[in-house]
């Protein structure tokens, strides 16, 4: 006959009887295996959909079977951050993978600010790190490109840049015709033209700047069909323009200086002062700047021309 085995339970204390035939007799009464069963759920992996076992004491249950953690975790590798070293997650499914990690990347935005373009207006992004930050956009950049182009005066070639050409743009003036050396010469003001003669009786008119910099020299000459013209010369030797004679549709005479291209380069009339001083006006330039020439004497009775 069966022999039964009373036990307590392990966690009511409770007797209960055991059969000596079961092969894994339990420990615990039916009434506590019953309420610890109650305490799991059996919920569906999110992945897979196979059922898990959840505790209900668990304060993180997962939400996909172990399987399926274990594939997830497959699908990350760690990688260094280029900047400081630190160690970061990276999915393989990322298109852009980051090279430098969250602190590093907001660490170099701070670096960056917009500055507004300073022809269009257009936000320009600009590093603190830059020595020289840009002070136009690239559309504007584009559009007013560096150009190649020759002196009218010398003939050096020289090159407008992008600045140059809005700056013209803006204040509507012709681009320069003269190279950056060129300008720093006729910068300097008063000039002084001085007559000399050379060998043979040539009178050549010499122009310097207030630093006596020699800026052209000019001769008169007669063309062909015996028309009298002054040719002006850079100190080079290159032909910078021709004054002729000329008069107006009320008979006014003036002077006109036209460049190698025939474009006109400047006007000049002679006048009076109110104190009967007389004087040359000329008028030229992109930006149709007035001068005034006067004939003076120095010191030592030299005759020069000064112009302001």
């Amino acid at each position: 006959m069966s022999k039964w085995t009373a036990l307590s339970c392990d966690d009511c204390g409770r007797e209960f009887f055991v059969h000596e035939d079961w092969d894994n007799p339990p420990s615990l009464c039916k009434d506590c295996r019953n309420e610890r069963a109650a305490q799991w759920s059996e919920p569906l992996c999110e992945d897979c959909g196979t059922t898990m076992r959840i505790h209900r004491d668990w304060n993180n249950p997962p939400t996909i079977c172990k399987s399926c953690k274990e594939q997830r975790a497959a699908q990350w590798y760690e990688r260094r951050c280029t900047d400081c070293g630190t160690v970061m997650r990276i999915h393989r499914d990322w298109d852009n993978p980051p090279a430098i990690c969250k602190s590093c990347k907001e660490r170099r935005d701070a670096r960056w600010y917009d500055k507004s373009c300073e022809h269009c207006g257009k936000p320009i992004r600009v590093s603190r790190d830059w020595d020289s930050p840009p002070k136009f956009c690239s559309t504007c950049k584009n559009m007013y490109a560096p150009k190649d182009a020759r002196c009218h005066h010398c003939g050096k070639g020289f090159t407008i840049s992008t600045g140059m050409q809005i700056n013209c743009h803006q204040s509507g003036w012709e681009l320069p015709r003269k190279c950056p050396d060129c300008r720093e010469l006729f910068k300097h003001k008063p000039f002084r033209t001085v007559c000399e003669t050379r060998l043979f009786g040539n009178v050549v008119y010499r122009t310097y700047n207030s630093l006596g910099q020699l800026i052209a020299e000019s001769r008169d000459e007669t063309t062909l069909l015996g028309a009298e013209q002054r040719r002006h010369r850079s100190g080079e030797g290159k032909t910078a323009g021709i004054t002729r004679d000329k008069t107006t549709l009320f008979g006014t005479p003036y002077r006109e200086t036209t460049r190698t291209d025939g474009s006109v380069k400047s006007r000049s009339q002679e006048k009076t002062t109110i104190f009967g001083t007389k004087y040359t006006e000329s008028v030229g330039g992109s930006s149709d700047t007035k001068h005034e020439t006067t004939t003076e004497t120095t010191l030592f009775g030299r005759i020069f021309r000064r112009t302001k």
